[in-house]
């Protein structure tokens, strides 16, 4: 091969290119940016409609409905869920892998656009999100005080949110918690009606008298000038002035009009403390590092302001660190396992001058990487460092088979060293070649395959170990060489020394082997069946539940309560928790609660302070957790990998009829053994009182059910008008009825309207009250109506365990006519990630096949060494069911990156037995004689692989720090890879001869039947 010959005879244009190269990694690792995740591009849109103040109901009816009718007409549509509830409609659709989804948002925004006619006229804002990974805060923070900071928005938007907003990286600062103060125009009711005012007349005379808008231009004297017509109010005493109507009154007359703070329907504790928080998010392509360390040394500037002295910032979140941390770990497990690698390379080379030259071949693939990381856009983020971690143990095989293959034909002989050395690279250089594609060949269909949420994610590890990989491919064809060729060689091993020994022994047992190929076929045909018992032993949960040392604990209120109520339920809860906050290891409690929803979040201290495991935390206090009246608090869990966990769909039109099914289902999924805490999701009852408006009596009043019920709406809920524009910024204005006039059903019934012809009545004149009870959230999957069932698994359980008696139990469950059930994403998302493997690990095998039937030339020969693959798979479950590891998605990861690196060993040793028995050798003669050449490579590259991952294996990283643990895939790759190697020394060698008999009998009949043909010609 020619770049061999060149590099080996100009050494110091080869060391140029690779020191240039590595000057191009080293600027590269200071320019890439530095992510937690890639930023990926979601193909979904998330459309929020606030509406406060209203009913599930009817934000079902009102918003959700008609914008999904409109979402709907958009394509490639491939899921759409939406979320109703007395405040906001939320609706998520999710597009097919491939969309774009900032040109599907554009798209949204012009379908919701032409549907706003359909939505209620006090409908202010409709946001459509388009986001990605990116958009997620990189640093949360929580204030809390001794004092109350409840109103201390100015405070805090000064002192903090605006010096945070100016620090370089950061994209925008949320401050939640606290609002601004805003503008309340307060109705009177009575004085309305001794006034004879409507509170619509007073609603819409405001709208018409608060506005900007622009009027085209004017040309004047030679100069175009913009017209804009203003009518927007500057002062607070302008809303108290202002006339009503076409003679004296003033607004002040029958409302109070006040600047104050707008009252609270949620909060947040911290250490039992009111807490504030502040979110944090970066500008794209900002180094999140950098820009968390900036943030927070800011922070620590403005803690010695006199304001903030007593007040307390606590991270709760800091991608930052997680990032660092996750590095860190990762860093520090590739050194270990380089120097583990070092040191077997070395106890088999002996030589120092020799394991440099073949180390070498790490650090210079990995700065290779990061150059070629950083030309194709990407970012080093914990995926594709953990790509280049794992390829650690895999760049010296090809050095180490190059190296071993030079000094051994140098030992033989070295008049010529550097024609030794080409002839010696070119032995092995095709073998080499095929190995290298065989390994990153497994990686094809993940980068151009079918796209799913695995293999997005796999994307950016396959990219890093691909172009690590054909570094270290082209260093062992160069550089390698050329050093090899040139430094002394070491002393030929004694036949005393231990390899000599294990070498001849594995001569001997190999021909005995041969020999005996009954023996050998029950053999392998034994270690083959014994997969299936393997199989059996082990525990798959491609997403299992994760507790770590971060605790959800979800208290699932029955039903709405008031903002005082749950909040004494959340003290409680607080209460016994730090009560026994060292026996429990709590480092900090924060939680969130509103009138429909409460969460504590358990911070415990870190594994090396830690005196109780998770799961016995867990159990304490599941076990001793005070009762609380007004709901049934449990924990929640994380899935590996962002599973969805177990959930339960039954879908149909009516609400009511969902409830009864779902209770009546709960029962049932709590008997299958396996599920615990089985619970309704947010669709527990709450009272409403509803108002049934007379279409008869209304009409003779001539007051149309639209204009009651937005009388109504403006009394009970209020409206928001336009912003009022003060010196420091816009101001919400407010109209609503006064506090004590909104609070009783007799106050309600009192309430006046007017008709057409002025006359004042009573709103119980035109409609009847009803007290019944409606779903706190109306959940729609698909455009159906459906009731969601949650559940956590039982330790040892997961959704593959559960589905065949979840499916058996639902079966016997008779649904009323027009409704059914369907399991949950979940379950989806474990069978799609089980069948997208599955079809690449098929395709990786077919790909390996072609490589080493286009290396041998054969159809049959690369059979040979396919034997490995599944002896790989077997060694993995065994490897498993012994450490008593579950099969995760991370496990199967392992699995396709084994397979590219198990027939490596097989190609050499094959591609060296064919060059000997082209020399004239018998067929067992080279494979005895090629294996025992073979041995001492191929015991190296397995070592040095086994040895660096051995740290992540026994380790606990987790990616990005909170994601899922590496060490299943490490152990995968660990227990695969040295069961085969140690069984594929004996068995490949074996199907070898029997492919080898097969070939010769098949040519046998092709030649007997060609002369049969000729013959018969000859006598025609």
């Amino acid at each position: 091969m020619k770049h061999i010959e060149t590099s080996i005879r100009r050494p110091i244009a080869t060391i140029m290119i690779f020191v240039a190269l590595c000057l191009v990694g080293l600027i590269a690792s200071r320019l890439l940016p530095l992510e937690k995740w890639p930023d990926v591009e979601w193909p979904g849109i998330f459309v929020q409609v606030p509406y406060p103040g209203s009913t599930p109901a009817e934000v079902e009816r009102v918003i959700t409905r008609p914008l999904e009718e409109s979402l709907a007409t958009l394509s490639g549509v491939e899921d759409m869920q939406s979320w109703s509830n007395s405040n906001e409609s939320r609706i998520f659709v999710q597009f097919k892998l491939g969309e774009e989804a900032q040109a599907k948002g554009i798209e949204a925004r012009a379908r919701l656009d032409a549907a706003r006619d359909q939505l209620p006229d006090d409908v202010r804002n409709v946001f459509v999100f388009t986001g990605s990974l990116a958009d997620q805060p990189v640093l949360v923070l929580r204030i809390s005080s001794e004092r109350d900071l409840s109103q201390s928005y100015d405070m805090l938007d000064q002192l903090l949110k605006r010096r945070i907003e100016r620090v370089e990286g950061v994209s925008r600062v949320e401050l939640q918690g606290v609002d601004p103060s805003e503008i309340r125009i307060l109705l009177d009711a009575g004085r309305l009606a001794a006034h004879n005012v409507d509170a619509r007349e007073v609603r819409d005379a405001l709208r018409r008298a608060n506005f900007s808008m622009s009027a085209g231009t004017i040309t004047d004297n030679g100069m175009r000038l913009s017209v804009r017509p203003e009518g927007e109010f500057t002062e607070i005493e302008q809303f108290r002035q202002f006339k009503i109507g076409t003679g004296d009154l003033i607004l002040d007359d029958v409302a109070d009009i006040e600047l104050r703070i707008p009252e609270r329907n949620y909060g947040r504790h911290l250490d039992r403390n009111y807490s504030i928080g502040l979110e944090i998010y970066k500008s794209t392509g900002a180094n999140i590092v950098e820009v968390t360390d900036r943030v927070l040394a800011e922070v620590d500037k403005v803690r010695d302001s006199p304001k903030l002295r007593d007040v307390k910032i606590f991270e709760l979140q800091n991608q930052g660190d997680n990032i660092r941390e996750t590095l860190n770990d990762l860093v520090l497990s590739g050194i270990i396992g380089a120097l583990l690698a070092i040191c077997v390379l070395y106890l088999f080379l002996r030589q120092l001058s020799t394991t440099l030259i073949v180390t070498l071949s790490v650090p210079l693939s990995l700065l290779i990487t990061l150059g070629a990381l950083y030309f194709f856009g990407l970012s080093l983020n914990v995926l594709s460092m953990m790509g280049m971690m794992l390829a650690i143990g895999m760049l010296v095989d090809n050095a180490v088979v190059v190296t071993e293959n030079v000094f051994r034909r140098r030992q033989e002989d070295d008049s010529h060293p550097l024609a030794t050395s080409t002839k010696a690279v070119n032995e092995v250089g095709l073998a080499v070649i095929a190995g290298t594609f065989t390994s990153i060949s497994v990686f094809l269909p993940i980068i151009f395959g079918e796209k799913n949420q695995l293999s997005i994610f796999l994307t950016h590890v396959a990219m890093a170990i691909t172009v690590a990989m054909l570094a270290s491919l082209v260093i062992s064809q160069t550089l390698v060489p050329m050093l090899a060729s040139r430094v002394k060689i070491p002393k030929k091993k004694t036949s005393s020394s231990f390899m000599n020994r294990l070498t001849e022994w594995y001569g001997r047992s190999l021909a005995g082997a041969l020999k005996r190929r009954w023996t050998m076929l029950v053999l392998t045909l034994l270690l083959l069946a014994s997969g299936v018992m393997a199989i059996k032993l082990v525990h798959v949960d491609m997403f299992p539940q994760e507790a770590g040392r971060r605790l959800f604990l979800q208290y699932y209120l029955k039903a709405n309560y008031p903002l005082e109520t749950v909040e004494q339920a959340v003290n409680k809860v607080e209460d016994y928790l730090y009560e026994n906050k060292e026996r429990l290891n709590i480092d900090a409690v924060y939680s969130y609660y509103n009138e429909e929803e409460a969460q504590s979040s358990l911070l415990l201290t870190d594994d090396d302070l830690a005196t109780r495991s998770t799961k016995e935390i867990i159990e304490l206090i599941t076990e001793e957790l005070p009762e609380i009246i007004i709901g049934k608090p449990s924990f929640k869990f994380d899935q590996e990998g962002g599973g969805d966990g177990f959930s339960l769909q039954i879908m149909g039109d009516s609400s009511e009829q969902l409830a009864i099914n779902a209770r009546e289902v709960i029962p049932i999924l709590s008997q299958i053994e396996g599920l615990k805490d089985v619970r309704l999701e947010n669709f527990e009852k709450e009272q409403e009182l509803q108002v049934v408006v007379d279409r008869e009596k209304a009409a003779r009043f001539g007051l149309s059910p639209m204009a009651v019920a937005s009388a109504v709406s403006v009394a009970m809920r209020g409206e928001n008008l336009r912003e009022f524009r003060a010196e420091n910024g816009e101001v919400d204005v407010r109209l609503a009825f006064q506090d004590d006039q909104q609070q009783t059903i007799v106050n309600l019934a009192k309430l006046p309207l007017y008709t057409q012809d002025g006359e004042l009545i009573e709103l119980s004149s035109v409609a009847r009250f009803h007290v019944n009870y409606g779903p706190q959230l109306i959940r729609r999957v698909k455009r159906n109506t459906a009731i969601i069932i949650e559940a956590n698994f039982e330790d040892g359980s997961s959704i593959e365990a559960v589905k065949p008696d979840v499916e058996r139990a639902m079966a016997s469950y008779s649904l009323p006519v027009g409704y059914e059930w369907r399991l949950g994403r979940g379950f989806d998302q474990a069978s799609d990630a089980q069948q997208q493997m599955l079809i690449n690990t098929l395709l990786a095998v077919l790909l390996i096949y072609f490589v080493m039937a286009a290396m041998f030339e054969s159809l049959l020969y690369p059979l040979s060494i396919m034997i490995s693959i599944a002896l790989s798979v077997v060694g993995v479950y065994w490897f498993f069911a012994i450490t008593g590891t579950t099969f995760s998605f991370m496990a199967s990861i392992g699995i396709l990156i084994l397979m590219g690196v198990v027939v490596n060993n097989g190609i050499v040793l094959l591609d060296h037995v064919n060059h000997l028995r082209k020399q004239g050798m018998g067929r067992n003669e080279a494979l005895i004689q090629g294996g025992k050449d073979r041995l001492r490579p191929i015991l190296m590259t397995v070592s040095t692989t086994i040895l660096g991952l051995l740290p992540l294996a026994m380790g606990s990283t987790q990616a990005g720090g909170d994601g899922p643990p590496y060490f299943p895939m490490a152990r995968a790759i660990i227990g695969g890879l040295a069961f085969s190697t140690i069984a594929s020394l004996f068995i490949v060698p074996y199907v070898y001869t029997m492919v080898d008999g097969i070939a010769k009998w098949t040519r046998k009949v092709f030649r007997t039947a060609g002369n049969v043909s000729v013959g018969k010609a000859r006598k025609t």
